[in-house]
């Protein structure tokens, strides 16, 4: 993970700062506000999974926990919240290994999120919503 993805993230990209996103006080500025949009998304097919165009998958809200949704192909795994933003100021959200996690394109978990977050962001509205202008201008706000 690139992470200086962010002005605002605190950590070195390993477990449990890999999850800043979650409790960033600054959240509030821009990005919980799109990550809103993502699980509105979520749950905007009345209640049955919403397709993500291009690809196979499809997208779900998670009732425990609104800092995850959940993607389905043949599996159901997670698109956290901090992949999401990992990926509007990177365009990376890929899979890595143990020794990747420095890798300024593996995305915070280390899933692949690619092209998923691609579809979602297209689904929104595409990258010029002004919620993702917001969060990019957050995310370099001073950033060194």
């Amino acid at each position: 993970m690139d992470i200086h993805f962010c002005h605002y993230y605190e950590g070195d990209g390993l477990p449990p700062s890999n999850r800043f996103c979650r409790t960033c006080p600054q959240g509030n500025l821009a990005c919980n506000a799109l990550w809103d949009l993502v699980i509105a998304l979520s749950v905007s097919n009345g209640g049955k999974p919403v397709p993500l165009p291009g690809t196979r998958a499809f997208l779900f809200p998670n009732p425990k926990n609104r800092d995850i949704v959940h993607l389905k192909i043949n599996v159901r795994w997670g698109l956290p919240k901090e992949d999401f933003l990992h990926f509007i100021a990177t365009n990376h959200a890929q899979m890595g290994r143990k020794n990747d996690r420095h890798k300024p394109e593996t995305s915070p978990s280390m899933t692949r999120q690619e092209p998923y977050v691609q579809a979602i962001t297209r689904l929104l509205g595409g990258e010029d919503i002004p919620e993702i202008i917001a969060v990019r201008t957050i995310q370099q706000t001073n950033k060194t």
